[in-house]
């Protein structure tokens, strides 16, 4: 037992001295209690007849800046798909998006990459930098997608390859060989690497009049398993109102179809209380242009003031990527990069992956007739009821075997009785035959007899004559014989 040794030397203003710990140690657990407030004391105290100065800071409040230098030096991982019809400038867009040439000659976009129609999903990794800070990003495209005339169930590869992503990271999870990786502020130590797609940005076509059916199907599959972002590609081929109205169109559409976007929540920036009222407005503002309209260049235009810009150059005027009065593509980078990047990577595991994860458990639970409900019994009443369970289904079993064998054997009793009923009487029937037959052949062969003695004694005179001469001839014969 723990036990603690305090000496009062009268002077209550001095510290009082460690505790010797004596005996053996016994470790208790004290019941949850609300925590308490510690209010620390002032920067000046008296130790024993010295006057000394105490720091206010103990030193734990440097604890943010110890995890930051962590997180800086593992670096973080970023998952990101991009998918929608071809043409849209899906490569563009990743290019403006992260201000480097992920794709170019030697890594072709997409639409560019050979394919035969059929989706595929390819993932490509790369490591960026920006001001001493790593992202491992992996960008996932979709080439092939909405390429054929019959474009049914295109999007199951996309769904295979997000549902095969969890189940990885999960059988790696409950592996006891863990590798040690993670990203940032959400690594844990013995947690795998983070596979899993953090967001997915789906691009409309801006022709038409709203979404597509292709879109509406592939995207009430995708909402539930992955941070959904709804993009309008090439806007500049719409007018102002054109695009307010398609964007007005989508959100009736999707509402419609219940199909639920990220949304890209207030919340993540108030956190700290850091945040001004012109910040959190600006955030607002950006949040309700979704679904964004986005035009994308990698070209560089010089302006006549000597600053560069990206954009298009078209006989009406410029276009500006950057220019949130031309599209909403600084929106998008400041709400996806900026604000709530480490939220996108939360929910996919707070929310995504828990439902992922709770689906298979459940799954292997029903399957292992395992109870899941929250009031179940401990493993070992639920054991010992379902060995209970099993005598009493196996009694069952053994009663309902005996009845059917009974049943069995009074049939088969029944049979035998029937056929040793039908002998019986067909004996009966035949000794009753044999005995008519032979009674029959009695009364015959008297008749038979009575008609030879009337008719031997009518002819008794020339049975005689046929004798005598019978006779004589047998005398003749052997008369000749003795001759020789």
């Amino acid at each position: 037992m723990l036990s603690t040794t305090w000496r009062n030397t009268g002077d209550l203003s001095k510290d009082p001295p460690r505790p010797s710990f004596v005996g053996k140690t016994d470790v208790f657990i004290t019941p949850k209690a609300n925590p308490q407030t510690v209010t620390p004391r002032g920067d000046s105290e008296t130790i024993g007849s010295q006057k000394g100065r105490v720091p206010a800071l103990v030193g734990y409040s440097d604890l943010p800046n110890q995890i930051h230098k962590k997180a800086v030096s593992r670096g973080f991982t970023f998952n990101l798909m991009v998918t929608g019809s071809p043409g849209l400038g899906k490569s563009t867009f990743i290019n403006s998006l992260f201000c480097s040439d992920i794709y170019n000659s030697e890594n072709p976009g997409p639409s560019v990459r050979p394919t035969s129609g059929v989706t595929r999903v390819d993932c490509r990794s790369f490591v960026i930098s920006e001001s001493n800070v790593k992202l491992h990003l992996r960008i996932l495209d979709t080439p092939g997608f909405g390429q054929l005339v019959d474009n049914s169930h295109c999007w199951e590869p996309i769904i295979e390859c997000l549902e095969s992503q969890f189940d990885e990271y999960l059988r790696a999870e409950l592996s006891v060989s863990r590798t040690t990786l993670g990203s940032g502020v959400s690594y844990i130590p013995t947690l795998p690497e983070d596979n899993r797609t953090h967001a997915c940005i789906y691009f409309i076509s801006p022709n038409g009049h709203g979404l597509h059916q292709l879109d509406i199907e592939t995207m009430k599959r995708l909402h539930d398993k992955v941070n959904l972002i709804a993009v309008i590609g090439k806007a500049d081929s719409m007018t102002a109102d054109e695009c307010h109205h398609f964007k007005q169109t989508v959100k009736i559409q999707l509402e419609e179809n219940k199909i639920n976007l990220y949304n890209f929540p207030q919340s993540v920036v108030s956190l700290g209380g850091g945040a001004t009222d012109k910040v959190l407005q600006e955030i607002v503002e950006w949040r309700e242009r979704q679904p964004f309209a986005v035009a994308c260049s990698g070209q560089l235009i010089k302006e006549a003031d000597g600053r560069k810009i990206r954009g298009r150059v078209y006989p009406w005027g410029v276009m500006e990527t950057d220019n949130l009065a031309h599209n909403d593509f600084v929106a998008l980078q400041n709400l996806l990069l900026n604000v709530h990047l480490q939220d996108l990577i939360d929910v996919t595991t707070t929310e995504h992956y828990a439902k992922f994860f709770a689906a298979k458990m459940t799954t292997i639970a029903e399957a292992s007739q395992f109870p899941t409900e929250p009031d179940a019994r401990e493993p070992l009443s639920q054991l010992e009821a379902e060995r209970n369970e099993q005598k009493r289904r196996l009694s069952r079993m053994e009663a309902d075997m005996e009845a059917v064998f009974e049943q069995k054997v009074a049939e088969r009793t029944s049979k035998l009785e029937e056929s040793r009923r039908e002998l019986e009487q067909r004996t009966k029937q035949l000794s009753q035959q044999l005995a008519a037959e032979a009674s029959e052949y009695e009364k015959q062969k008297r008749h038979f007899e009575d008609e030879r003695s009337i008719w031997e004694a009518e002819n008794q005179d020339i049975l005689e004559n046929v004798r005598t001469s019978v006779d004589s001839k047998e005398k003749s014969r052997t008369k000749r014989k003795n001759l020789f």
